[in-house]
């Protein structure tokens, strides 16, 4: 029977290993973390696990929620409502509802019709197609005129993509409203996020302990360091030793799987990945005694701000699970090269409290009992005009060897529900390719 080894067992290198182990392979995982999740693993806040990144699931994200009622977990995801506002203009808004776009007075009465108008649009379109070849800060400024882009998008974008903003292609915005559109319509109680009691966590390790009951092996703390290819097949070395495998799978990002089989790929295909960047992400997590401002996720559209989102768990989920302590996650999005990647939590946190301040006058730093950092260099794909002639099949070229990573979502948005989805693609295509 061929072996097939999985290297990395985020969401997709599980699910992927699921399938396979169910079509009777062998399934052999290895991941570097200690736990599995990847992107969605884990920490404890109050004797509760909580993400180390913020997640929640729409009413759209089906292939999760399939999987999950698999897994005989659909009944503990809980879909929730949740109040989304914007900071712009040195101040808060409300955002996100017909009612609150009337009440937004940084835009005047000819924008916010133009805005209205345009959203429906992106989310009636159905095709991509026209949207892929055009940077969104043309689009948008055409349809929905400069003071929208400048108030709303734009700051956004630039804290998204930083020297890339002006650049990314439409068809990522596009994607990411008509998926919210049909959340909402989807729920026929307005929009409603999901999130699973006791964290994503339970998701993530009744997966894992599936692939083991079905005779698979899950090697955490053992990273893959090279894969090498000969007559018989692979070799694969890690940390704890080497294996043989028949076939192998990088469920990794770009960077990692160039790090680890890149020397096994052709010229042209070299250049065509990394021609794939990335932005990285840092996520400081406050515990705090009190809430900083009322929204769950508050878009910062400022560039003054050294950061562009603040997500406010405990705004969504009842503090009274974290032993009442409240969860401040502040979302910074920075290109792997930027110094502030590897600062401190320490540093950082020093850079956001003057801002902080300026969101909530009365904060003061005696409100933090708890400081968390998290960061990952490869954390949001940059689509440029283009972007579709670069993404790289499942099947790389290289007989046996498989790729499944973010940078393969489209014109879809990378989350935890496309990485099941795309993790059930690729065990798909490798079925195809075996005996």
């Amino acid at each position: 029977m061929i072996e097939i080894t999985v290297v990395g067992a985020g969401l997709a290198g599980l699910t992927a290993a699921l399938r396979l182990a169910e079509a009777g392979y062998p399934v052999r995982v290895h991941e570097r973390h200690p736990h599995p999740g990847g992107l969605a693993r884990v920490f404890t806040v109050g004797g509760e696990p909580l993400e180390v990144f913020y997640h929640h699931l729409f009413t759209s994200d089906t292939a999760y929620v399939e999987l999950a009622e698999e897994l005989g977990l659909a009944n503990a995801i809980q879909w929730l409502p949740s109040r989304m506002g914007i900071w712009t203009r040195g101040r808060l808004w409300d955002f996100g509802t017909p009612a609150s776009l009337l009440r937004f007075r940084p835009l005047g009465p000819l924008d916010k019709v133009r805005f209205v108008l345009s959203t429906l649009l992106l989310q009636r379109a159905r095709k991509p197609d026209p949207f892929e070849d055009v940077p969104a800060s043309e689009w948008l400024q055409r349809h929905q005129g400069k003071r929208v882009w400048e108030t709303v998008w734009g700051p956004l974008f630039h804290q998204k993509f930083a020297d890339h903003a002006d650049r990314v292609a439409m068809v990522w915005l596009w994607r990411k409203l008509y998926l919210r559109g049909r959340s909402r319509t989807r729920s026929g109680m307005g929009e409603r996020l999901g999130y699973m009691e006791g964290s994503f966590a339970r998701f993530t390790l009744e997966l894992a302990s599936r692939v083991e009951s079905l005779g698979g092996t899950i090697r955490l703390g053992d990273p893959v360091r090279r894969i090498e290819r000969d007559d018989d097949g692979f070799r694969v070395v890690t940390r704890g030793g080497e294996h043989r495998a028949g076939r192998v799978l990088c469920a990794l990002p770009v960077p990692d799987y160039l790090e680890v089989a890149g020397h096994l790929l052709p010229p042209g295909e070299l250049e065509k990945l990394r021609q794939l960047r990335a932005t990285g992400a840092l996520c400081t997590i406050l515990e705090m005694d009190r809430s900083l401002t009322p929204y769950y996720w508050l878009n910062v559209a400022d560039p003054e701000m050294p950061f562009g989102g603040l997500i406010e768990h405990t705004n969504y989920i009842p503090r009274e699970r974290y032993g009442g302590t409240r969860i401040l996650y502040i979302s910074n999005y920075l290109l792997p090269e930027d110094p502030l990647m590897e600062a401190s939590a320490d540093s950082v946190l020093e850079l956001y409290l003057p801002a902080l301040q300026r969101i909530n006058p009365d904060f003061d730093r005696n409100w933090i009992t708890g400081l968390h950092h998290f960061r990952a260099h490869y954390a949001q794909p940059i689509v440029l005009p283009g972007y579709r002639k670069l993404i790289p099949d499942f099947r790389a070229p290289v007989p046996g060897l498989y790729l499944c990573s973010m940078a393969q979502i489209y014109p879809e948005d990378r989350g935890q529900n496309y990485a099941v989805e795309y993790g059930q693609r690729v065990a798909r295509t490798m079925l195809e390719d075996l005996p």
